[in-house]
Protein backbone atom coordinates (compact mmCIF):
# COMPACT_ATOMS: atom_id res chain seq x y z
CA UNK A 1 0.00 0.00 0.00
CA UNK A 2 1.33 3.41 -0.98
CA UNK A 3 0.62 6.01 1.71
CA UNK A 4 0.97 9.74 1.05
CA UNK A 5 1.20 12.16 3.96
CA UNK A 6 -0.45 15.40 2.85
CA UNK A 7 0.96 17.90 5.31
CA UNK A 8 4.14 16.52 6.86
CA UNK A 9 4.28 18.94 9.76
CA UNK A 10 4.58 17.67 13.30
CA UNK A 11 1.50 15.42 13.28
CA UNK A 12 1.76 14.21 9.69
CA UNK A 13 5.48 13.53 9.93
CA UNK A 14 5.00 11.65 13.21
CA UNK A 15 2.35 9.36 11.71
CA UNK A 16 4.27 8.84 8.48
CA UNK A 17 7.53 8.09 10.29
CA UNK A 18 5.91 5.50 12.52
CA UNK A 19 4.22 3.82 9.55
CA UNK A 20 7.47 3.77 7.56
CA UNK A 21 9.31 2.31 10.54
CA UNK A 22 6.67 -0.44 10.61
CA UNK A 23 7.47 -1.22 6.97
CA UNK A 24 4.89 0.78 4.99
CA UNK A 25 5.67 2.58 1.71
CA UNK A 26 5.29 6.23 2.77
CA UNK A 27 5.69 9.42 0.73
CA UNK A 28 5.88 12.75 2.58
CA UNK A 29 4.57 16.02 1.15
CA UNK A 30 6.21 19.01 2.84
CA UNK A 31 7.73 22.38 2.06
CA UNK A 32 10.48 24.80 2.95
CA UNK A 33 13.38 24.03 5.25
CA UNK A 34 11.57 21.06 6.74
CA UNK A 35 11.34 19.44 3.31
CA UNK A 36 14.98 20.18 2.52
CA UNK A 37 16.10 18.60 5.79
CA UNK A 38 13.99 15.51 5.18
CA UNK A 39 15.43 15.11 1.68
CA UNK A 40 19.03 15.52 2.81
CA UNK A 41 19.09 14.04 6.34
CA UNK A 42 15.93 12.00 6.70
CA UNK A 43 13.46 12.33 9.56
CA UNK A 44 13.96 12.05 13.31
CA UNK A 45 11.45 11.63 16.12
CA UNK A 46 12.61 12.62 19.62
CA UNK A 47 10.27 11.02 22.15
CA UNK A 48 11.09 9.63 25.61
CA UNK A 49 11.70 5.90 25.26
CA UNK A 50 10.56 5.87 21.62
CA UNK A 51 13.17 7.80 19.63
CA UNK A 52 13.29 7.07 15.90
CA UNK A 53 15.73 7.96 13.12
CA UNK A 54 14.86 7.35 9.47
CA UNK A 55 18.05 8.20 7.52
CA UNK A 56 16.13 8.20 4.24
CA UNK A 57 12.55 9.20 3.46
CA UNK A 58 10.73 9.92 0.21
CA UNK A 59 9.74 13.57 0.43
CA UNK A 60 8.51 16.12 -2.12
CA UNK A 61 6.65 19.40 -2.39
CA UNK A 62 4.71 18.23 -5.47
CA UNK A 63 1.85 15.77 -4.83
CA UNK A 64 1.56 15.06 -8.56
CA UNK A 65 5.09 13.61 -8.60
CA UNK A 66 3.92 10.78 -6.31
CA UNK A 67 1.11 9.58 -8.54
CA UNK A 68 -2.02 7.84 -7.27
CA UNK A 69 -1.82 6.62 -3.66
CA UNK A 70 -3.87 3.98 -1.92
CA UNK A 71 -4.23 6.12 1.19
CA UNK A 72 -3.71 9.84 1.71
CA UNK A 73 -3.38 10.91 5.33
CA UNK A 74 -4.57 14.51 5.34
CA UNK A 75 -2.86 16.39 8.17
CA UNK A 76 -2.59 20.02 7.07
CA UNK A 77 -3.77 22.85 9.27
CA UNK A 78 -7.44 23.71 8.81
CA UNK A 79 -6.41 27.08 7.41
CA UNK A 80 -4.80 25.28 4.45
CA UNK A 81 -7.55 22.74 3.79
CA UNK A 82 -8.93 24.06 0.49
CA UNK A 83 -5.61 24.73 -1.22
CA UNK A 84 -4.16 21.40 -0.04
CA UNK A 85 -7.18 19.40 -1.21
CA UNK A 86 -7.04 21.08 -4.62
CA UNK A 87 -3.32 20.38 -5.00
CA UNK A 88 -3.62 16.65 -4.32
CA UNK A 89 -6.10 15.62 -7.01
CA UNK A 90 -3.34 13.71 -8.83
CA UNK A 91 -2.95 11.52 -5.73
CA UNK A 92 -6.56 10.38 -5.86
CA UNK A 93 -7.58 7.46 -8.07
CA UNK A 94 -10.72 5.33 -8.10
CA UNK A 95 -9.52 3.23 -5.16
CA UNK A 96 -7.83 5.97 -3.08
CA UNK A 97 -9.06 6.81 0.39
CA UNK A 98 -8.37 10.17 2.05
CA UNK A 99 -8.22 9.99 5.85
CA UNK A 100 -8.42 13.39 7.49
CA UNK A 101 -6.82 13.75 10.91
CA UNK A 102 -7.61 17.45 11.17
CA UNK A 103 -9.13 19.10 14.20
CA UNK A 104 -12.70 20.31 14.58
CA UNK A 105 -15.93 18.92 13.12
CA UNK A 106 -15.84 20.42 9.62
CA UNK A 107 -12.90 18.68 7.95
CA UNK A 108 -14.72 15.99 5.96
CA UNK A 109 -17.24 18.42 4.52
CA UNK A 110 -14.50 20.93 3.63
CA UNK A 111 -12.42 18.33 1.77
CA UNK A 112 -15.50 16.84 0.10
CA UNK A 113 -16.09 20.16 -1.66
CA UNK A 114 -12.84 19.60 -3.57
CA UNK A 115 -12.68 15.77 -3.82
CA UNK A 116 -15.33 13.02 -4.15
CA UNK A 117 -16.98 12.65 -0.76
CA UNK A 118 -17.15 8.85 -1.09
CA UNK A 119 -13.35 8.74 -0.87
CA UNK A 120 -13.04 10.84 2.29
CA UNK A 121 -12.88 9.20 5.70
CA UNK A 122 -13.10 10.96 9.04
CA UNK A 123 -10.59 10.39 11.79
CA UNK A 124 -8.87 11.91 14.79
CA UNK A 125 -5.38 11.74 16.21
CA UNK A 126 -4.18 12.10 19.78
CA UNK A 127 -0.52 13.06 19.84
CA UNK A 128 1.52 15.96 21.16
CA UNK A 129 4.26 16.88 18.70
CA UNK A 130 6.06 19.92 17.31
CA UNK A 131 8.72 20.53 14.69
CA UNK A 132 11.70 21.11 16.98
CA UNK A 133 13.90 21.97 14.00
CA UNK A 134 13.68 21.11 10.30
CA UNK A 135 13.57 17.34 9.94
CA UNK A 136 13.16 16.77 13.70
CA UNK A 137 9.84 16.10 15.44
CA UNK A 138 9.71 16.37 19.21
CA UNK A 139 7.07 14.74 21.36
CA UNK A 140 6.87 14.71 25.18
CA UNK A 141 5.27 11.27 25.04
CA UNK A 142 1.84 10.30 26.21
CA UNK A 143 -0.81 9.94 23.54
CA UNK A 144 -0.01 8.49 20.09
CA UNK A 145 -3.32 7.13 18.84
CA UNK A 146 -5.27 7.38 15.56
CA UNK A 147 -8.98 6.59 15.47
CA UNK A 148 -10.46 6.22 11.98
CA UNK A 149 -13.71 5.36 10.25
CA UNK A 150 -13.97 1.63 9.59
CA UNK A 151 -16.27 2.52 6.67
CA UNK A 152 -18.01 -0.86 6.44
CA UNK A 153 -14.73 -2.76 6.63
CA UNK A 154 -13.13 -0.75 3.82
CA UNK A 155 -10.05 -2.70 2.61
CA UNK A 156 -7.76 0.34 2.64
CA UNK A 157 -8.75 1.29 6.16
CA UNK A 158 -8.38 -2.31 7.29
CA UNK A 159 -4.82 -2.36 5.94
CA UNK A 160 -4.03 0.87 7.79
CA UNK A 161 -5.14 -0.86 10.98
CA UNK A 162 -2.79 -3.74 10.19
CA UNK A 163 0.15 -1.36 9.75
CA UNK A 164 -0.72 0.31 13.03
CA UNK A 165 -0.61 -3.06 14.75
CA UNK A 166 3.00 -3.42 13.60
CA UNK A 167 4.05 -0.10 15.17
CA UNK A 168 5.19 0.25 18.76
CA UNK A 169 4.42 3.96 18.88
CA UNK A 170 1.26 4.43 16.81
CA UNK A 171 -2.01 2.84 17.89
CA UNK A 172 -4.65 2.67 15.14
CA UNK A 173 -8.27 1.92 16.06
CA UNK A 174 -11.06 1.52 13.50
CA UNK A 175 -14.59 2.37 14.61
CA UNK A 176 -18.09 2.36 13.16
CA UNK A 177 -19.30 5.66 14.63
CA UNK A 178 -16.49 8.10 13.90
CA UNK A 179 -18.75 11.14 14.26
CA UNK A 180 -19.15 10.60 18.00
CA UNK A 181 -15.35 10.29 18.32
CA UNK A 182 -14.79 13.44 16.26
CA UNK A 183 -17.21 15.34 18.48
CA UNK A 184 -15.59 13.99 21.65
CA UNK A 185 -12.20 15.23 20.51
CA UNK A 186 -13.67 18.55 19.36
CA UNK A 187 -15.24 19.19 22.76
CA UNK A 188 -12.03 18.49 24.66
CA UNK A 189 -9.63 20.08 22.17
CA UNK A 190 -11.60 23.31 21.86
CA UNK A 191 -11.36 23.69 25.65
CA UNK A 192 -7.70 22.65 25.90
CA UNK A 193 -6.62 24.81 22.95
CA UNK A 194 -8.62 27.73 24.21
CA UNK A 195 -7.15 27.61 27.72
CA UNK A 196 -3.50 27.06 26.75
CA UNK A 197 -3.67 29.70 24.01
CA UNK A 198 -5.54 32.51 25.75
CA UNK A 199 -3.63 32.01 29.02
CA UNK A 200 -0.30 31.48 27.20
CA UNK A 201 0.29 28.56 29.57
CA UNK A 202 1.10 24.87 29.52
CA UNK A 203 -1.21 22.40 31.19
CA UNK A 204 0.93 22.10 34.33
CA UNK A 205 0.76 25.85 34.88
CA UNK A 206 -3.00 25.88 34.35
CA UNK A 207 -3.57 23.22 37.01
CA UNK A 208 -1.25 25.05 39.41
CA UNK A 209 -3.84 27.77 40.05
CA UNK A 210 -7.48 27.43 41.08
CA UNK A 211 -8.73 30.21 38.77
CA UNK A 212 -7.05 28.92 35.61
CA UNK A 213 -8.24 25.41 36.47
CA UNK A 214 -11.77 26.77 36.84
CA UNK A 215 -11.48 28.47 33.45
CA UNK A 216 -10.49 25.18 31.80
CA UNK A 217 -13.38 23.44 33.56
CA UNK A 218 -15.79 26.12 32.33
CA UNK A 219 -14.59 25.68 28.74
CA UNK A 220 -15.19 21.93 28.96
CA UNK A 221 -18.63 22.38 30.51
CA UNK A 222 -19.62 24.76 27.71
CA UNK A 223 -18.32 22.34 25.07
CA UNK A 224 -20.49 19.57 26.46
CA UNK A 225 -23.56 21.84 26.67
CA UNK A 226 -23.15 22.81 23.02
CA UNK A 227 -22.71 19.18 21.94
CA UNK A 228 -25.84 18.08 23.78
CA UNK A 229 -27.87 20.93 22.30
CA UNK A 230 -26.59 19.87 18.88
CA UNK A 231 -27.99 16.38 19.45
CA UNK A 232 -24.76 14.57 20.26
CA UNK A 233 -24.77 11.80 22.83
CA UNK A 234 -22.37 12.60 25.66
CA UNK A 235 -21.10 9.70 27.72
CA UNK A 236 -21.70 9.92 31.49
CA UNK A 237 -18.59 11.10 33.29
CA UNK A 238 -16.99 12.56 30.15
CA UNK A 239 -16.30 15.94 31.77
CA UNK A 240 -14.36 14.30 34.61
CA UNK A 241 -12.59 12.11 32.07
CA UNK A 242 -11.38 15.17 30.16
CA UNK A 243 -10.07 16.82 33.32
CA UNK A 244 -8.40 13.66 34.60
CA UNK A 245 -6.74 12.99 31.24
CA UNK A 246 -5.32 16.51 31.14
CA UNK A 247 -4.14 16.28 34.75
CA UNK A 248 -2.25 13.10 33.83
CA UNK A 249 -0.56 14.71 30.81
CA UNK A 250 3.08 15.87 31.00
CA UNK A 251 3.19 19.34 32.65
CA UNK A 252 4.78 20.75 29.46
CA UNK A 253 1.79 19.62 27.36
CA UNK A 254 0.08 22.38 25.40
CA UNK A 255 -2.00 22.68 22.25
CA UNK A 256 -0.68 23.11 18.74
CA UNK A 257 -2.71 26.32 18.56
CA UNK A 258 -0.75 27.78 21.46
CA UNK A 259 2.46 26.76 19.65
CA UNK A 260 1.21 28.49 16.50
CA UNK A 261 0.27 31.60 18.49
CA UNK A 262 3.77 31.84 19.95
CA UNK A 263 5.34 31.42 16.50
CA UNK A 264 3.11 33.97 14.80
CA UNK A 265 1.37 31.42 12.59
CA UNK A 266 -2.28 31.38 11.53
CA UNK A 267 -4.57 29.84 14.14
CA UNK A 268 -7.29 27.19 13.91
CA UNK A 269 -9.33 29.42 16.22
CA UNK A 270 -12.39 29.76 13.91
CA UNK A 271 -12.87 25.96 13.92
CA UNK A 272 -12.36 25.50 17.69
CA UNK A 273 -13.52 28.12 20.23
CA UNK A 274 -14.79 30.20 17.31
CA UNK A 275 -16.97 27.29 16.23
CA UNK A 276 -18.21 26.80 19.80
CA UNK A 277 -19.05 30.51 19.92
CA UNK A 278 -20.93 30.23 16.61
CA UNK A 279 -22.80 27.08 17.61
CA UNK A 280 -23.71 28.61 20.94
CA UNK A 281 -25.35 31.53 19.17
CA UNK A 282 -27.20 29.22 16.77
CA UNK A 283 -28.41 26.84 19.48
CA UNK A 284 -29.13 29.36 22.21
CA UNK A 285 -26.43 27.98 24.51
CA UNK A 286 -24.36 30.52 26.51
CA UNK A 287 -20.62 30.13 25.84
CA UNK A 288 -18.98 33.02 27.72
CA UNK A 289 -15.62 31.27 28.14
CA UNK A 290 -15.31 30.13 24.51
CA UNK A 291 -16.52 33.54 23.38
CA UNK A 292 -13.79 35.15 25.51
CA UNK A 293 -11.18 32.90 23.88
CA UNK A 294 -12.47 33.68 20.39
CA UNK A 295 -12.70 37.43 20.90
CA UNK A 296 -9.45 37.55 22.86
CA UNK A 297 -7.48 35.86 20.06
CA UNK A 298 -9.35 36.86 16.92
CA UNK A 299 -6.88 39.64 16.06
CA UNK A 300 -4.08 37.01 16.05
CA UNK A 301 -6.02 34.40 14.07
CA UNK A 302 -4.41 35.30 10.76
CA UNK A 303 -0.88 35.08 12.15
CA UNK A 304 1.88 37.67 11.90
CA UNK A 305 4.28 35.89 9.54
Amino acid sequence: MKIAIMGSGAVGAYVGARLQAAGADVRFIARGAHLEAMQSKGLRIDMPGKDLLLPQVKATSDPASIGPADLVIFAVKLTDTVSAAQSMRALVSEHTRVLTLQNGIDSVSMIAKELPQAKVRGGVIYVSAVIDQPGVIKSPGGFHRVVADRANDDAVMRELGEWGAKSSALDVALVDDIQSIIWEKFMGLAAFSGATSLLRARIGEIFSHAESTAFLQQLINESVAVAMAHGQTVRPGLVDEYMNTLRAAPPSFRSSMSEDLERGKALELPWLSGRMHQLGLQLGVPTPAHTAVYRGLVLKAGGSQ
